[in-house]
């Protein structure tokens, strides 16, 4: 028998196979049914305990060949149960090969309604003792980044992509469309961006609390404002928004899954979104900080997007790559590389 505890003294059974060590982080949970490997491999999910909500995981095994980064991101998996075929002892073993716990067995609805109720919390994994820490580690993002420049050859308008957790399927959103993709580590500096001469930057996603990057990505950001297009996605847009002034704060207990309607404001229109972000814009400080408040979550009213009204820099929460999720947020990427395309007659006609 294996017990996660929580921070505020619940502790909940399952078990857990093979050898393991106790594992501490913030506790979250999705409730996307499928694209399970896709979800694991998410960077943004680093240094966290994963509650998947649907009770069957590991249904179909794992395709390794459509995954957001090498190996599963989590401190540990939890789950109601595994299935005993073929496909779900694959599952377990790839979790087994990468280090990943995982618990099964787990009343997962109740954990969930428990943190739904309290908030996410941080959990400890092991005899039921409480977490020992109280907060994100800080250097998630450097984790989770590539550590030198990596840029694609061949012709295109190039891309800087910042990394502070990128996943796989924006580059490939971005190569499908033509554009090169030059990604760049967390801590590359403006003068190391712009030295690429790219057409546009994107700002990635990724881990942790947006305030860990003040000292570093979001000066970047700031010294990039109105140099080139900046787009960003879920962390990217919380670095943007701070870059230009506005505030960020800790969502209850964040929005991860697949199926978060969205509004857009300009047009009303519902997008259904995937998503995975514990942290939001506070939406009284975006109008002070020159932002437009651009997208809407329909459930609870957060912001899910921005643009700026000085410069040529706007981003969404969710992930219009979707991977896995529904493709009604694709059409921002075009939106992306028509910027890219623009900026280039620009040079052309300078």
């Amino acid at each position: 028998m294996v017990r996660l505890g929580l921070a505020d003294g619940a502790v909940f059974e399952g078990r857990c196979e093979g050898p393991w060590e106790p594992r501490e982080g913030e506790t979250v949970f999705t409730t996307g049914s499928t694209g399970y490997p896709q979800g694991l491999t998410d960077p943004s999910y680093r240094g966290q305990i994963l509650v998947f909500a649907f009770p069957l995981v590991g249904q179909y095994g794992v395709d390794e060949d459509a995954l957001e980064s090498l190996r599963p991101q989590p401190e540990a998996v939890v789950v109601s149960r595994v299935p005993e075929t073929g496909a779900g002892r694959r599952f377990r073993e790839w979790l087994r090969r990468a280090g990943i716990p995982l618990m099964e067995g787990v009343d997962t609805r109740a954990l969930v309604l428990h943190l739904r109720d309290r908030g996410t919390l941080r959990g400890r994994l092991g005899d039921g003792s409480l977490p020992r820490s109280s907060r994100f580690a800080p250097d998630l993002v450097a984790s989770a980044s590539c550590s030198v420049p990596e840029t694609d050859p061949g012709e295109g308008p190039l891309a800087a992509v910042l990394d502070w957790g990128v996943k796989e399927s924006i580059l490939r959103r971005l190569r499908e469309r033509g554009v090169r993709v030059a990604r760049l580590p967390w801590n590359a500096s403006a003068r190391e961006v712009l030295a690429l001469r790219p057409r546009g930057v994107l700002l990635g996603n990724g881990p942790g609390d947006p305030q860990d990057l003040l000292s570093g990505p979001v000066g970047t950001v700031r010294e990039l404002l109105g140099r080139v297009p900046l787009f960003g996605i879920c962390l990217g847009m919380q670095v943007l928004a701070l870059a230009c002034g506005a505030a960020t704060e800790k969502l209850p207990f964040g929005h991860r899954g697949v199926n978060h309607p969205v509004r857009e404001e300009a047009t009303g229109r519902t997008l259904l979104t995937s998503q995975n972000h514990g942290y939001g814009v506070v939406d009284a400080s975006a109008e002070g900080a020159g932002l437009t408040v651009t997208f809407r979550h329909l459930g609870d009213g957060s912001v899910e997007g921005i643009a700026s009204g000085i410069y040529p820099a706007w981003g969404v929460q969710f992930h219009p790559e979707a991977a896995p999720g529904p493709w009604d947020g694709a059409f921002l990427f075009d939106r992306f590389v028509a910027s890219l395309d623009e900026e280039g007659r620009k040079g052309a006609a300078a």
